[in-house]
């Protein structure tokens, strides 16, 4: 079917979802709040199922022309803060990096975007057939239509995140008691970095000064990182997720991306699930006789396995924060680190 919708918001869910909804003929229009794309943002991962959408959205070529490949292969690990490590993977190339706003930028081409525009209650849009909440973690549409008790909530935690010129010798993460650190390729020439702390709230620049204090001591890439990092580039602030729902679709309306189910970052999925949400929800609605049809194809495709990912994404933070029992799964991971080393050693004789 066809018919006219608004998307509230322009992060990569809204701006996927706009584009998913035109490509199966849509009259679409998109509210967002703020007077501009974002011009900085880390860069993002694209697994496979996000690629796949893209290609969906007939973006997928753009995207990896605009993105960088890491065509070498990269050795990760998962270590100690002494530098010990505990389990080490290595990736032979083909790992596809995009910045948020190149990603942004592509998906916004030919949309009509409309800066500047508030909407705050979607019950106020008349003679919409379809609205798309995209506005966030801390999403008034979710508030509207799920009500109060399904407000964003703290996860206990704060994640300082950012960029650096060049490579590191060691990629991967770090994990403490109350704490992590992870570093990343960004490009041939610039390595994303993650720190999170178990603490709640926020805490008051300098930040730079803070990670030194904390991490200043770990080992492999970190102080190698620590030593590049800008002020004024750090990005800093409280983690939070959405809680399950009971649907993803209300009468018109529909969530997606973060409004759906914002999650922790510790699996590095939440652009990428939106993404998919976004092609998800075109194509339900395009093969669909009804908007009722078309939301409750795309709950039913959607709801379980992201409800599915965010439980795991927080599981993942916990353990690899975990102030009792470290030692143990430390030998565990070290454990499992030995085999798979032994594996990849009698598979090159």
């Amino acid at each position: 079917m066809k018919g006219n919708a608004v998307v509230v918001g322009s992060g990569v869910g809204g701006l996927a979802a706009a584009r998913a909804l035109t490509q199966q003929g849509w009259s679409v229009a998109v509210y967002e709040r703020s007077p501009a794309l974002p011009r900085t943002g880390t860069a993002l991962g694209m697994w496979p199922e996000a690629l796949a959408a893209l290609d969906e959205m007939g973006v997928g070529d753009k995207v990896r022309g605009a993105a960088t490949r890491v065509s070498e292969a990269v050795t990760a690990g998962l270590r100690t803060p002494a530098g010990r490590t505990l389990v080490s993977m290595r990736r032979d190339g083909g790992l596809c990096l995009v910045s948020r706003p190149t990603l942004l930028s592509i998906l916004a081409d030919g949309v009509d975007l409309r800066f500047g525009h508030k909407v705050e209650d979607q019950r106020g849009l008349a003679g919409v057939d379809l609205v798309v909440g995209a506005d966030g973690t801390f999403s008034d549409t979710r508030l509207t239509v799920f009500g109060a008790q399904f407000a964003a909530r703290p996860l206990g935690a704060v994640v300082w995140r950012g960029t650096v010129d060049g490579t590191v010798s060691s990629y991967g993460e770090t994990w403490a008691p109350g704490a992590m650190f992870g570093i990343t390729p960004a490009g041939p020439g610039s390595s994303n970095w993650y720190a999170c702390l178990d603490a709640g709230g926020t805490f008051k620049p300098p930040h730079r000064q803070h990670l030194r204090d904390v991490f200043g001591s770990w080992r492999s890439g970190v102080t190698e990182v620590l030593e590049r990092i800008e002020e004024e580039s750090i990005l800093h602030h409280e983690l939070f997720e959405a809680p399950p729902l009971p649907s993803y679709a209300s009468g018109n309306t529909v969530l997606v991306g973060d409004a759906a189910h914002s999650m922790a970052p510790f699996l590095g999925r939440g652009a990428c699930e939106a993404l998919v949400d976004g092609a998800a929800l075109g194509r339900c609605l395009g093969n669909a006789a009804t908007v009722a049809d078309g939301l409750a194809a795309y709950d039913h495709q959607r709801r379980t396995k992201t409800q599915r990912m965010a439980a795991m994404s927080r599981r993942m933070g916990r353990l690899a924060m975990m102030r009792r029992g470290f030692v143990a799964r430390n030998t565990a991971f070290g454990a499992a680190g030995s085999v798979l080393r032994l594996g990849a050693s009698l598979r090159g004789h």
